[in-house]
This record gives structure tokens, C-alpha cells and sequence, in this order.
């Protein structure tokens, strides 16, 4: 009895951890994860086409070619099985699930436009996704500190910054959404905004957002 309750307080110390730290698995792989958005702005370069640069988040083709990386974030998934079955007062670090992504906006003259997702695999770190210019610029208005990281619900398709005060996990949603009575750009505790979620969540059809 004494070892399964030692390893469980280990595993919530383990969690509350990752969860507190925001960016430390950004932090842990920086040098690698960092080498292979700079690899990906090439990539990015030919992907970018007078057709689409303006869905990729440019102004014109031509800013591509003067396109660096800027500060990366670290993303914790929030599994929709784990929404569903939230309930008021739980532990929220307890749905944070770290991600193998991290985020790195792409910027032009020091303004986010677009991003380069690189993804942690068995053979290392490479660049897997390329665009998703809206979400990363919302993400990036809304940045409350060099600690914030991203949350992420997955099968909803939604976005919140994540942030720390005295501790306590506070959300940013990135835009309005009538669904929810809260406004983009404030900070919430996770609390009230999970309780939301939870609903939506099992009204979810299964179908994209």
C-alpha cells in the first residue's frame, strides 16, 4: 500500500511539473528543436507560391526570403476522452498531456506571420507542418509572458495560452467564441473555462471543426 500511494503522489508531482514549467520541453530541446525550424524556413521558401502566399500569412512573396524563427512555444494536448469526463474542482494539470510539437512562429521584421510546427520522433526533431498562419498570430497577440505555452484540444480544433500566476493555471482564450462566455485576450482560471469545454465536449459530433 505505502508504494502504489508513493507512486502516485510521484506521478502527480511529475505532472504538476510539466504542466508549471509551461515551456520546459521547449527548453530541454531548444538546440535541436532550433536547427530544424532554421531547416524549415527553406522549406517554407518553396512552399510559398504567388498563389498562396497570402494563406500561408504573407504579405507578399517576396517577405518569405526575409523570414526567420522567433521565440518557440511549448504545447500541452488536452485529450477529448479526459474533457468529457472533467469535473468541477479536478485537478486540471492532470488533462495536460506534453506534446512532441513545438510551435515556432516564423516572423518578418520582428511581426509574427506564419509558423513552422517540428515534431520530436524516434530519429529526432524535423520540421512537419508549415503555415497555420491565424492561429500562431492570435497565439502570439496574446502572449502573456516568456513562460506562456500553448493548450490545445485537438479534436475541438481550439487554442489557449497558457500562463502561471502564483501558481495557478490561467487560460487565455484567442478568440471570441459564442460558445463560451469568455473574452479573448483574458486570462481565465483553467477551472471555469474547463468546466465549458467539458460541455462542449460531449455534445461533440466527431465531425472537423
Amino acid at each position: 500500500m505505502k508504494t502504489r500511494f508513493s507512486m502516485a503522489v510521484w506521478s502527480i508531482v511529475v505532472a504538476m511539473g510539466c504542466a508549471q514549467s509551461g515551456q520546459s520541453s521547449a527548453q530541454a530541446s531548444v538546440p535541436q528543436a532550433q536547427d530544424a525550424a532554421r531547416g524549415g524556413i527553406a522549406v517554407l521558401q518553396q512552399l510559398v507560391t504567388d498563389q498562396n502566399y497570402r494563406e500561408m500569412g504573407f504579405d507578399s512573396r517576396d517577405e518569405v526570403s526575409r523570414a526567420g524563427i522567433g521565440e518557440p512555444w511549448s504545447m500541452f494536448n488536452i485529450g477529448l476522452d479526459k474533457l468529457k469526463r472533467y469535473q468541477p474542482n479536478a485537478d486540471v494539470n492532470a488533462l495536460l498531456a506534453p506534446s512532441a510539437e513545438t510551435i515556432f512562429p516564423v516572423t518578418v521584421n520582428g511581426q509574427v506571420k506564419s509558423s513552422i510546427t517540428v515534431t520530436k520522433g524516434e530519429g529526432g526533431y524535423k520540421a512537419s507542418s508549415f503555415g497555420n498562419a491565424p492561429v500562431v498570430k492570435e497565439l502570439s497577440k496574446h502572449r502573456q509572458s516568456a513562460g506562456s505555452f500553448v493548450v490545445r484540444v485537438p479534436a475541438l480544433n481550439m487554442y489557449y495560452v497558457g500562463s502561471r500566476v502564483e501558481g495557478r493555471l490561467m487560460l487565455t482564450p484567442i478568440i471570441d467564441d459564442t460558445r463560451l462566455k469568455f473574452q479573448a485576450g483574458v486570462a481565465v482560471p483553467a477551472e471555469q473555462l474547463l468546466e465549458q469545454l467539458a460541455r462542449i465536449a460531449n455534445d461533440y459530433n466527431g465531425l472537423p471543426m
